[in-house]
């Protein structure tokens, strides 16, 4: 080291590094942010369809820089989390969160390899963070659970004419959804931009078999939505999706792109 401090390029370097440092956390942040609103819209306010992951997805893609990529997950998503709707009583899959954490994680990670949102990046990104959406489930029961109690007490508070106290018990279940998606979503995409990079570089011959599986993964999503909708042939189409899905891994050469 020279002796009045570092050199001019380590210095360079580790501002470069620092500005990189402070432009991931500017993305979680924003991905949970948005994780964060989709969960209160999908079931506590507006219910205007924007937390599908039709929409959802490019979304997130467009806030991390890549449109495009979140685009290229969206569809399949949707399709599998067709039948994911909120009806009643029902507790569906958290497709929100799953949508948010798949789309946010494969942005990144194709960021991190600098090829963008490739088939075998998406793929992993789907098995790295679609079990989220279980957890969401899980987390959504819990919720329900809590607003329970909170309109208990908001009832008691409108019985005693104190209107702002029964106004902010239904903000307090507002917020419990949304504070959960902003903390899985960014988690299970910070997985999914460490994970994904380093399996692709330690196993570059697993790209053509993984962009084969991501063909799989959106025969089978196709096929589920077919039974969502209760299609007529659904359970064929269903199983010939699986069946072909399957044949496409076995047989997909290494040199699949």
């Amino acid at each position: 080291m020279p002796p009045w401090g570092p050199s001019r390029s380590s210095a360079a370097t580790k501002r470069a590094a620092s500005g990189r440092l402070r432009g991931e956390i500017v993305d979680y942040i924003l991905l949970g942010v948005v994780a964060g609103l989709a969960a209160v819209e999908r079931k506590g306010f507006l219910q205007a369809m924007l937390s599908r992951p039709i929409v959802l997805a490019p979304a997130a893609g467009l806030l991390l820089g890549d449109l495009a990529g979140g685009l290229a997950v969206a569809p399949a998503l949707e399709l599998l989390w067709l039948g994911a709707v909120n009806l009643g009583a029902a507790v569906p899959v958290h497709e929100a969160l799953g949508a948010a954490a798949i789309a946010g994680g494969a942005v990144l990670a194709g960021k991190a390899l600098g090829t963008g949102v490739t088939p075998a990046v998406a793929v992993l990104a789907v098995v790295l963070c679609a079990p989220l959406a279980l957890a969401g489930r899980k987390a959504d029961r819990l919720v329900e659970q809590q607003n329970e109690r909170l309109a208990a007490r908001a009832d008691a508070l409108l019985e005693r004419g104190d209107f702002r106290a029964a106004v902010r018990e239904n903000l307090y279940g507002l917020a419990m959804p949304f504070a959960i998606s902003a903390v899985l979503a960014p988690l299970g995409a910070a997985v999914s931009a460490a994970m994904v990079p380093a399996v692709l570089r330690h196993l570059p011959g697993a790209e053509g078999p993984l962009a084969a599986g991501w063909i799989a993964f959106t025969a089978f999503a196709a096929a589920s939505a077919a039974r969502a909708i209760r299609a007529p042939g659904a359970p064929v189409a269903f199983f010939a999706a699986l069946a072909a899905g399957t044949i496409a891994i076995l047989l997909a050469p290494g040199g699949v792109r």
